[in-house]
């Protein structure tokens, strides 16, 4: 009745609500092993909060967190023999090379280091498992042979030095390996919050990648979609400009607010150069620009594309946040200051535009009989003319002015969804980038050779 694979039967009240009892132990567990809330066990508790789920999670806690603490230096044996192991005769470790030989002394191995120790636990559900093709131990040991540099780089330890056993398990309703990863050199390794989402992102990324693929596919589609409709959101939105209908009045406001107040600016006109009340009115055209239904929806797509690649590694999602304060659309601050700058440099209309008030020949109308100082009726009238047709100017450059500033963010979000910013959710900084490519380079590799498309 409790030999590994045996078919648990649910008890009677498993679908109940989670006993108070067992809601306080839990609570008491993610305090003392905050690293649970990562396990699947924990997303289906969260989800359905009965009392089977709350006993499946408090019993995958104590197998992944309790036990090892307890076992820590038998801790390779107790894996390598658990129930739900996948054996290879008369146990269930690998390594890189393959089966453990000699199960003691990597026992022993592991036990008599002096450095740290690390045992994490990488699950995924067993409906993916099987669909995906990792069911069985000699996948997950191909797939972590591929994953290996990242998970040396997660852990701050040198490739060469990187050393790592680990066990497949198979459960009802996912499969996980036990790994242990240490560094042949006891000083070495260390592991951050960005380390451990590396090596979940290394694992994610492989695992799904076809599922990803298909997220990629429909990407483009927005991408494409998003560009069409900002532009010929904006198009009928500078017409109605154009012919005296604004409905954006506001924008207008900003635009001539900014471009006269960066014609006042000395030095450096760029946004991180600005002053603060200056770059509070750039932020201002940019959420103005965002509040366009169509261009709201475009920045919603490309949102949810970059959640949809970061689930697959992570259960928290990057934050929403403005488009003025998203980096990675932080070009469009800077072409809302270019746009502001062409604006400014415009020439005023030539006189014979606004001035109407002049006879064919070039002479000014007769104003004899009028007191000096005393305006003919028509010159009224001229200035009248005068100022709305320097309004009228003055729309119109605006129009033309915002029309450029949606034609603009329809190009930075085509770029921006194209980007590896998105499909990786990780960022790698330049002297990084150049250490890789002298490595690859010293390997006999091009300097461009395998590199990705781009990185920040």
């Amino acid at each position: 009745a409790t030999r590994p694979g045996v078919e648990v039967l649910r008890g009677e009240h498993g679908d109940q609500p989670a006993t108070k009892k067992q809601q306080a132990y839990i609570q008491h567990l993610l305090r003392d092993f905050p690293g649970a809330k990562e396990l699947l066990e924990y997303e289906d508790y969260c989800n359905v909060p009965t009392q089977a789920n709350a006993n499946t999670f408090i019993r995958q806690v104590q197998e992944d967190f309790a036990e090892p603490m307890r076992r820590m230096e038998n801790y390779l044996d107790y894996v390598s023999h658990r129930p739900g192991v996948q054996l290879n005769g008369e146990h269930g470790l690998w390594c890189a090379g393959g089966k453990v030989r000699n199960l003691s002394q990597a026992v022993r191995e592991v036990a008599e280091h002096t450095g740290s120790v690390w045992t994490p636990v990488v699950a995924i559900r067993r409906e993916d498992a099987e669909r995906l093709g990792y069911n069985d131990a000699e996948s997950w040991r191909q797939l972590v042979c591929a994953c290996a540099p990242e998970i040396a780089r997660g852990y701050k330890i040198p490739l060469e030095h990187l050393c790592w056993y680990a066990a497949f398990h198979r459960k009802e309703d996912s499969v996980h390996i036990h790994m242990v990863v240490f560094s042949s050199d006891p000083k070495e390794g260390y592991l951050t919050r960005q380390g451990i989402q590396q090596v979940k992102s290394a694992f994610g990324r492989r695992i799904f990648q076809q599922d990803l693929l298909h997220v990629y596919e429909q990407k483009t589609e927005y991408r494409d979609a998003l560009g069409r409709d900002a532009e010929r959101t904006m198009a009928e939105l500078i017409t109605q400009m154009e012919t005296g209908q604004l409905q954006n009045e506001n924008l207008e406001r900003l635009v001539l607010e900014l471009a006269q107040r960066l014609h006042n600016t000395q030095g450096k006109k760029v946004y991180g150069y600005l002053p603060p009340k200056t770059k509070a009115l750039v932020d201002a055209i940019v959420d103005e620009l965002a509040k366009d239904e169509r261009v709201a929806a475009a920045y919603n797509l490309w949102n949810q594309m970059r959640e949809e690649v970061c689930r697959t590694y992570s259960e928290q999602l990057p934050e929403r946040l403005p488009l003025s304060k998203q980096k990675e659309f932080k070009a469009v601050r800077n072409m809302v200051i270019r746009e502001m700058l062409r604006l400014g440099r415009r020439e005023p209309p030539a006189t014979d535009e606004v001035v109407h008030g002049f006879t064919p020949s070039g002479t000014p109308p007769a104003q004899s009989g009028m007191p000096h100082g005393a305006h003919h009726p028509q010159q009224k009238v001229t200035h009248h003319q005068r100022t709305q047709t320097h309004r009228a100017v003055s729309h119109a450059d605006t129009a033309r002015c915002v029309l450029q500033l949606f034609h603009n963010m329809g190009r930075i979000f085509r770029e921006q969804s194209a980007s590896d910013a998105i499909q990786a959710c990780l960022h790698i900084d330049k002297k990084r980038r150049r250490m890789l490519r002298e490595k690859r380079m010293a390997l006999g590799h091009k300097a461009d050779d395998h590199e990705e498309l781009r990185m920040n």
